[in-house]
């Protein structure tokens, strides 16, 4: 059995929602946590550079994204449980002036700065992306036996991993009729069979 799958390179993994209301950290977690998945999660360069693509033309004041500590010794970490793995502080920053700045914001220049969490500031949600991958697998079995499905999706999900593919992804198959993942095509010397795998976070 073969397998062949193409995954998008360079792609942020969130889609990001901008809200002008302003809000405490904590009031503006409940609202993205309402309306969407979370307060922002940021990566990575990309997706910081997705995050302020998403602010309207015009906005120049700072806003919340989902990094926080819960105490003056506490590991940062963002509102969904994700590392803190990028950083990309104003000089000088975090400083924790008047030793109660446990939230932060980022500017309109990508800059970030803790800050005291009550005070009131627009903010960014985010959604988790789904992506669609087009598998095509060659095989004398009957690929849609559900075991043989398993093997399938767990050999794509090491490929993918290869690729780029995060920890926390979750990848499922699409049915689009009865049952049935894959649906056979005929050729020569060999048959294929294509399936739609759904990529989507948690």
């Amino acid at each position: 059995m073969s397998l062949s799958a193409a995954l998008s390179s360079g792609v942020n993994s969130y889609v990001f929602y901008f809200v002008s209301v302003k809000m405490s950290w904590t009031d503006a977690r409940t609202y993205c946590r309402q309306h969407h998945s979370d307060l922002a999660t940021v990566n990575d360069q990309t997706d910081l550079n997705e995050l302020l693509k998403s602010l309207p033309s015009g906005f120049r004041d700072n806003l919340w994204i989902g990094l926080y500590r819960t105490d003056a010794n506490a590991a940062w970490v963002f509102s969904d449980g994700s590392k803190y793995m990028f950083n990309p502080w104003s000089p000088s920053q975090p400083n924790n002036a008047g030793g109660n700045q446990y939230c932060v914001y980022t500017s309109t220049a990508g800059y970030w700065n803790d800050w005291t969490c009550s005070d009131k500031l627009s903010f960014m949600c985010y959604e988790k992306k789904i992506q669609i991958v087009r598998l095509e697998v060659k095989s004398s079995q009957n690929v849609n036996d559900p075991a043989l499905k398993n093997t399938v999706l767990a050999k794509l999900e090491q490929k993918l991993q290869e690729n780029g593919l995060t920890e926390d992804a979750k990848l499922s198959w699409m049915m689009f009729s009865g049952e049935k993942v894959f649906h056979k095509r005929w050729y020569q010397m060999s048959d294929a069979f294509n399936a739609p795998c759904k990529r989507a976070k948690n």
